[in-house]
């Protein structure tokens, strides 16, 4: 999903995900997600936004925020090394008992991020929605977690929506939706988008940001 900022997609995210009242209906394995409760349909949904929530606590506690149950320990290592943050946590002297502040502030951003991106292979969703969610990591870092996401789509028939300004992101989805104005006004796949006059051809020539 792509559009200039202000054209409708996380309004849109938000309606999937209950966060905002919307017109019209929205059906999750034939289910209107208005018959489903805020919890029911976190078993269907994970979103990981460009600001990611975090909680006083330890790196191991907001790794684990919000599980039904506790994973094992090699399963969180496992997480941790897909979303290629192993080398972080190994050089902090307490590593997964590491704290971490209200709101992570005493993280950087992308550090943030990642963490943020390590649930992902624990929830293991059958729908996964990244709200920019890798805007702040520097290229070799995305690279490989998408890899590392395209796999976990393969491996559980998952269903990943993407919402990005940094085209590249998108080159690998089935599809892509073009907003303007709170409408769907181009889709179709990524090389025929560029080659198309529209707003993600501007994008990506850097006609319009």
């Amino acid at each position: 999903m792509a559009s200039p900022s202000g054209c409708g997609k996380s309004s849109l995210i938000k309606a999937i995900c209950k966060l905002e009242k919307c017109d019209g209906d929205i059906f999750i394995d034939d289910k209107d997600i208005n018959s489903l409760s805020r919890n029911e349909l976190a078993k269907y949904i994970t979103l990981v936004p460009q600001n990611p929530f975090l909680i006083a606590g330890t790196i191991y506690e907001n790794i684990c925020y919000g599980l039904d149950k506790e994973p094992s320990l090699d399963d969180v290592w496992k997480a941790i090394d897909k979303a290629n943050l192993t080398d972080f946590i190994c050089s902090l002297p307490q590593q997964l008992e590491t704290r971490i502040s209200e709101h992570g502030n005493n993280l950087s951003v992308d550090q943030k991020q990642i963490i943020a991106i390590s649930r992902i292979f624990l929830r293991k969703p059958q729908i996964l929605i990244l709200d920019e969610a890798t805007s702040n990591l520097d290229n070799t870092s995305e690279r490989f977690i998408q890899h590392e996401i395209e796999k976990l789509k393969i491996q559980n028939q998952m269903t990943i929506i993407s919402i990005a300004h940094r085209l590249t992101t998108l080159k690998n989805c089935d599809y892509i939706i073009v907003m303007d104005q709170g409408k769907i006004v181009e889709e179709g796949k990524y090389d025929e988008l560029i080659d198309k006059k529209g707003i993600f051809s501007d994008m990506y020539y850097g006609k319009l940001k």
